[in-house]
This record gives structure tokens, C-alpha cells and sequence, in this order.
């Protein structure tokens, strides 16, 4: 049975040992069945405790800063397999965040590279794919990781230079591109109630409609039809997505400068496949006005609202329901913009 001081030793010889042009060749059996992956899942049988596995995974994911690019992405997707076993994500985010950038840069540059003119860009691009398997398995699990990663340009440029051609690239550009952390008032002039709501991992303004349903109609703040269990627990990333399945509307949505009484404006002003970013301001504060449904309704299937990630989960929660002065006051001033 290795130890941990031994097996440590073993990562970092491994993490900064070149890898060779035949290492970024080899198939995933033969990588990860060289030292010292065997090692740590013989290891991993030892541990009796979560914190003895945090402990572990703090130390093994700071090798992913350093080191040769295509061994430090074999490191990374072993800690993210130990953070889908219950591993901390935040052990692992910082290092992985801070190493990103480098490694998208290098994997750009391999696209007029060869091993012998630019190894490194080799071996980045030979490794992308285990480096954006780990930071699935971190951005999925926290809008502030996602908000981390947001907030470095490098990480956000880079992504979208390699969606098109990178499936892994691309499934971490659609997670950056969810709306995190998203304000919304919600208005219902015909009852002169409002609410305050937060949305966290949302895809488009169809996926908001599911959710939004699902708080004010289970919620029990709006009346309104019954609301398919399996539809939102597939918006929500509770349900696993297994088929298409179909959501309508039971409200009508417009914002603040629509209408509720033309059934067009909500094609306008809210159309399904924009992010709910694009729902308008009034004095700073985004604003949903509902009503009753017109036109038959609006559907969309769950290619909108379905997550893309198992421990992925998205939600709009009501955090204040406002009193009917307040919802009365807020009308009064869209009344008076528009």
C-alpha cells in the first residue's frame, strides 16, 4: 500500500517529467494505467473519511499549475473524478482556473504545430480533452466557480476559439454562457402581486419560463395549469434528461415595455432562445410582467431547458414576495415610462 508522502512524490516526478510524442498518442488505458494512477486508486481504498479525501485531492490538484501540459491534464481529470466521488470542488477550482488559460493558449497555437516545432501546443491539445472533462466536473458544481471563470478574459476568449472545433471546449463554453446570479422582479398587474426572484444556471428564457412556472405556480403565488413533475425536474437538473419532452406556457411574458393584452409581444420582447440577460431594465432592475395566456400559448421541447451535466442544477427561486403597495408602485412607474 503506497503511502501518501510516496504517492505525492510520484505525481510531481509525473507532472514534470516531459510527456513524449508517443505519451500524447496513447490511448487512456495505457495512460492511466502508468504511475501513478494506479497508485492513488490502490490509495483511494485506504481512506475512511471525506476529509481524508479532500486532504488528498488539495495536494494532488496544486500539481495541475505546473508542469507539462498533457501530464497535468491527465492530473486533472483524476481530480475531477475524485470530486464526482465527493471531493471538495473549491480544492480543486483555483489551481484549475489559474492553469486554464495556459493551457487554451498552447492548444490554439497546435493547430500549426508540430511536436517537433512546438511540443507544448502538442501536448496541451493532446490533453484538452481530460483539462475540460475536470473543469466540467468544477464549473457544474457552483455558480461561483463559474462566475471565477467568467471573470477572466482569457478563459472566456479562449473557450469560444475552440468551441467549434472541441466538443469538451464547447460543453465548457455553453456552462459559462448559462445566466448566474440573475435578479428579476416578476409582475402579475392583474393581481397586483410581485416577487423578487434569483435565477442561478439558467440556459435561455424558455428554461426561465419552466422554472419561474414551477415557483409561482408550485409555489402556490399564481394560479395556473398543473405542472409536469418530470419537466421540471429535468429544468432543474434533478431528473435526468432521457427524452424530448415539451413545456408551455402558462403564463404570458413580456417585459416591463410589452404588452399582456398582444399575444405577439411576447415572441417580441421574450423571445425563448435568448438568455434571460436579455430581459430590459427599467431604473436598473430587470422586469417580467405576466398575465393570463393568449394565443394558444407559446411550447418549446427540452432542448432549451435541459442541463448538459449531471451535477449541474438550476434554479429560480422567489426570495421576496413584495406587498401589493410595492408590486402597485412598481406598475405605476412602468405606467409612467412608457
Amino acid at each position: 500500500m503506497a503511502d501518501r508522502t510516496a504517492l505525492l512524490a510520484a505525481f510531481r516526478e509525473y507532472a514534470n517529467k516531459p510527456a513524449t510524442s508517443r505519451d500524447v498518442l496513447a490511448e487512456p488505458g495505457e495512460i492511466f494505467s502508468a504511475p501513478p494512477f494506479p497508485q492513488l486508486r490502490e490509495f483511494l481504498q485506504s481512506l475512511s473519511a471525506k476529509a481524508e479525501l479532500d486532504t488528498l485531492l488539495s495536494e494532488v490538484a496544486a500539481l495541475i499549475r505546473d508542469g507539462d501540459p498533457f501530464r497535468t491534464s491527465s492530473i486533472a481529470v483524476n481530480c475531477g473524478t475524485l470530486v464526482e466521488m465527493g471531493g471538495d470542488p473549491a480544492l480543486v477550482a483555483p489551481h484549475l482556473l489559474a492553469a486554464l488559460p495556459k493551457h487554451l493558449t498552447l492548444a490554439q497555437r497546435a493547430t500549426d504545430a508540430t511536436f517537433d516545432t512546438d511540443p507544448d501546443a502538442v501536448r496541451a491539445r493532446a490533453g484538452l480533452t481530460y483539462f475540460m472533462l475536470a473543469t466540467m466536473a468544477v464549473l457544474c458544481r457552483g455558480a461561483a466557480f463559474r462566475q471565477t471563470a467568467r471573470a477572466n478574459p482569457e478563459i472566456v476568449v479562449g473557450t469560444e476559439a475552440l468551441r467549434e472545433e472541441h466538443n469538451e471546449t464547447n460543453f465548457v463554453a455553453q456552462v459559462l454562457g448559462l445566466t448566474d446570479d440573475l435578479d428579476l422582479v416578476v409582475l402579475a398587474p392583474n393581481e397586483t402581486k410581485g416577487f423578487r426572484v434569483k435565477c442561478e444556471a439558467v440556459a435561455t428564457c424558455a428554461h426561465l419560463f419552466s422554472l419561474l412556472q414551477a415557483a409561482l405556480i408550485g409555489g402556490g403565488h399564481l394560479a395556473g395549469e398543473p405542472l409536469d413533475e418530470e419537466v421540471v425536474g429535468v429544468a432543474t437538473g434533478e431528473t435526468p434528461h432521457t427524452r424530448i419532452l415539451h413545456d408551455h406556457a402558462r403564463f404570458h411574458f413580456v417585459t416591463w415595455h410589452g404588452s399582456l393584452d398582444n399575444g405577439l409581444d411576447s415572441l417580441i420582447t421574450l423571445p425563448v432562445e435568448e438568455t434571460p440577460s436579455y430581459v430590459s431594465a427599467l431604473d436598473g432592475q430587470r422586469i417580467i410582467l405576466v398575465g393570463p395566456s393568449q394565443l394558444g400559448g407559446r411550447s418549446w421541447d427540452s432542448n432549451f431547458f435541459a442541463n448538459i451535466h449531471d451535477a449541474l442544477r438550476s434554479r429560480v427561486e422567489i426570495v421576496e414576495v413584495l406587498s401589493e403597495a410595492e408590486a402597485r408602485r412598481w406598475l405605476e412607474r412602468i405606467a409612467q415610462a412608457r
